[in-house]
């Protein structure tokens, strides 16, 4: 497969479908594929499946938390740039998302620039 036919696999995780919707179109673009996951579960199905480049997944979502999500995405496939996405304003779980691996912290609700920031030179980088 040549480089112009790779196309950038994310895979976005929150069982909040408003979030899904909102960070999806935020990042389509042409060489982006973009896959997502209503729960923690579906969200882990789809990175064995597909081992994308990049998973954003919620930090507070039902079964299982974001946190326990880059846990397993991280002993998998440590490659993987897992990106944290939370309403919540404590320090203490950026912290701990990074202190496990995570490529970043992202808070809601996500202003489009600073996300498109945040993960363009990824996008471009793998893209």
């Amino acid at each position: 497969m040549s480089s112009s036919d790779h196309h950038l696999c994310i895979v976005i995780i929150d069982d909040n479908a408003r979030s899904l919707e909102y960070l999806s179109s935020a990042l389509a673009q042409e060489g982006v594929e973009i896959f997502t996951g209503s729960n923690p579960m579906e969200g882990l199905d789809l990175v064995c499946a597909l081992r994308p480049e990049i998973v954003l997944t919620d930090v507070v979502m039902h079964d299982i938390t974001g946190l326990e999500v880059l846990e397993r995405i991280k002993k998998a496939g440590p490659a993987t740039d897992v990106w944290l996405v939370s309403s919540d304003n404590g320090d203490d779980t950026e912290a701990e998302a990074l202190r496990k691996g995570a490529a970043g912290f992202l808070r809601k609700p996500i202003p489009l620039a600073l996300l498109r920031e945040r993960l363009g030179s990824l996008i471009e980088k793998n893209g």
